[in-house]
This record gives structure tokens, C-alpha cells and sequence, in this order.
């Protein structure tokens, strides 16, 4: 029977799952990716790259503890760091999430390949060139840092939590990229109208479903601390940057509904139905 803790990460890995499903199905029944923003299509791919090795190496290159301590008495002492709570749940849903954003990306750069309209595929804007150019420089520098020391050094739990909690650190501002012109243009239109509401529900869900997941794994091995916050410092920032964003586009939609309904009355003369497409998570 499955427990409370894998039930969890089932959820929160299912309904983040499902809310990357719909521009695929959508620009498949449209025949056009035009709705695709190509600046957050390839913030996404590169945030999924280094989120995804970052949970393979948490989850499959940690050091068993005992080959750990032994190494730690020949450094000092230094204090032994525990495993990050890391599941396959987890690295199942960082390479499903890669895998989609590929699949994403044929639909904008290769549309004969679906059979789509063939339009011309807007360029990223140079703010957000430079912010990936940005992130792909300090991951080269960082792994190049990390497989140097390694080879050097041999393998260390410590060097390996450092060099992924880079990685969630730049997987976290890339996302924090990706949602603030998104909260900006919703506030200058003072409309939400065709925002996906729907996928922001999913993205709370699994946003709490993971939070809880940790707390559950956090209480019934070894308690909170200090350095088990750090230690999974990544998996706690991903999960409160999507709750606090998700807050903030359901207060706009909350705020914002009122006078779309109205607006929509208006042009189409009928009851108002809800427009909804879709965000890329």
C-alpha cells in the first residue's frame, strides 16, 4: 500500500505533470504554436537541464554514509552532511518536464513536422538572451569547478551539495524571470483574460503537495534543523516560488474577473465563458 509520503509525491509530480500537457494538445488542435512564447520556452529548457542533473546526482551520486564519515575523519572532522530528500518522484518529473519542453520546441522551430501553419518564429528579446547566456556561462564555470576538485580530490557529498544548490539557485532566478513580466503584464492590462486559471490551481496543488511531501520526510527521519534546510535548499525555494506566484495570479484573477466577464459580454453579446489556454510552468 502506498504511503502518506509517496502519495504526496505522486500528486504534486501528477498535477505539474498534467499542466504541461495542455499547449502541446493545444497548439496540436490549432495547428499553430504562435501562442508560444519563445523567451519562456527556452528558460524553461535550460531551467529543466540543470534541474534535472542536479536531482541525478542527488539522488544516484551521494556517497553511502559510511564511505562519508571516512572520508570526513581524514578532513578535519568536518561535519557530515545527510542526503537531500530526494525522490525518483522528483527526477521523474524534472526529465518528463525536459522531455515536454523539447517536444515544445519542435512544435515553434520545426512545425512542418506537425503539419502546422509555418510562420515566422519570433526571436527571444535581448533582455532574456543575456539572462540565458548568463546562466549557461555560470553552469559551465560551475561544473568545469566541480569535475576539477572531483578529479583532484575525489568525490565529496559536501562539494556535490554545493555545486546543486548552484544549480537550484539558477533554476530559482530563472523562474523568477519567467513569472514577473507575467504578474506585470496581467497588472497593466488589469485583465486575465486568457490565462490559464486552471493550471495555476494545478500548480498550487503540486506546489503544496511537494512542500508537504519534505515536511513529511524531514519529521519522521531526523527532525528540522538549520542544515537540513540547506542541505535541501532547492526542492524548499521551488516550491514557495511557485505558491507565492500562483497567490499572486489568483489575486489578480480574483481581481481582475469582474470586468472581463463584463468586457466579454460586451464584444460577444452572451454569457461570459472563461478563456482557457494555458501558461508554460
Amino acid at each position: 500500500m502506498m504511503s502518506l509520503d509517496e502519495l504526496l509525491g505522486a500528486i504534486y509530480v501528477l498535477v505539474w505533470s498534467i499542466s504541461m500537457y495542455t499547449p502541446i494538445i493545444t497548439n496540436w488542435r490549432f495547428k499553430s504554436s504562435a501562442a508560444i512564447s519563445v523567451d519562456f520556452l527556452m528558460l524553461n529548457i535550460v531551467g529543466y537541464m540543470l534541474l534535472t542533473a542536479s536531482m541525478y546526482l542527488q539522488l544516484y551520486s551521494w556517497l553511502p554514509v559510511s564511505e562519508e564519515l571516512n572520508k570526513l575523519d581524514n578532513i578535519n572532522n568536518t561535519e557530515y552532511i545527510p542526503r537531500p530528500k530526494i525522490t525518483e518522484f522528483d527526477l521523474f518529473y524534472t526529465f518528463h518536464g525536459f522531455l515536454l519542453n523539447i517536444v515544445l520546441a519542435t512544435q515553434v522551430y520545426f512545425p512542418r513536422l506537425w503539419k502546422f501553419r509555418v510562420e515566422k518564429t519570433s526571436e527571444m528579446k535581448l533582455l532574456y538572451s543575456r539572462i540565458l547566456s548568463a546562466t549557461l556561462i555560470l553552469f559551465s564555470f560551475a561544473t568545469g569547478h566541480f569535475i576539477y576538485y572531483n578529479d583532484n580530490n575525489g568525490w565529496s557529498n559536501v562539494r556535490t551539495l554545493s555545486y546543486c544548490n548552484k544549480l537550484f539557485a539558477l533554476k530559482l532566478v530563472m523562474s523568477l524571470v519567467k513569472y514577473l513580466p507575467q504578474v506585470k503584464h496581467n497588472f497593466e492590462r488589469k485583465s486575465m483574460k486568457g490565462f490559464s486559471i486552471s493550471g495555476t490551481f494545478l500548480d498550487a496543488i503540486g506546489g503544496i503537495a511537494s512542500l508537504l511531501q519534505l515536511c513529511l520526510q524531514l519529521y519522521n527521519d531526523e527532525g528540522f534543523s538549520v542544515k537540513l534546510m540547506v542541505t535541501n535548499f532547492g526542492k524548499i525555494g521551488l516550491g514557495i516560488i511557485t505558491l507565492i506566484f500562483d497567490f499572486i495570479f489568483l489575486t489578480q484573477w480574483n481581481l481582475y474577473k469582474e470586468s472581463d466577464i463584463q468586457t466579454t459580454k460586451n464584444i460577444e453579446g452572451s454569457d461570459y465563458r472563461q478563456n482557457d489556454d494555458f501558461k508554460i510552468q
